[in-house]
Parts: structure tokens; sequence; C-alpha cells
């Protein structure tokens, strides 16, 4: 089983936002995304110094309620 690509959440955020995730607010070093079509709230802190740990990697991948491929396609994709 691979690993999840090397991605600051930064970049991550900025991918999301293309893939039509809408930024709901900002507190602090959070931000937080949604999609219009999924009612969840997703939560990443922008380090654009610092790569997401696989931990939270795969905390978002499952908030975001993607299956892994789908997830590993958007993190190529930073």
């Amino acid at each position: 089983m691979s690993e999840y690509p090397s991605v600051t959440g930064k970049k991550l955020i900025k991918e999301l936002l293309r893939r039509g995730y809408i930024h709901c607010r900002t507190k602090g070093s959070h931000v937080s995304l949604r999609h219009p079509e999924n009612p969840f709230i997703i939560t990443v802190i922008p380090d654009a110094t610092k790569d997401l740990g696989k931990n939270l990697l795969g905390d978002i991948k499952n908030q975001l309620k993607l299956s892994r491929e789908e997830f590993i396609e958007i993190l190529r994709d930073c």
C-alpha cells in the first residue's frame, strides 16, 4: 500500500478550492472549507513550510468522504 504524496496545507487548500470547495471561515491558523454538495466542513492548517503528516491526511480523507485513490489523485495535483 503506497504512502500519501507529500503536500503542504497551503497547496492542499489551493487544490480543494480549484475543485469547487468553498472557503467557510478562518479561525486563527485553521481554514475551514466545504463543498456545495457535501454538508461536512473540513479544516486544514495552511502551513506552507511543513508537509502534512500521514495521519492528518488520513483524517482529511475521511472528512472529505473520498476513497484512497480519489484522495491521492487530489494530492498529486497539488
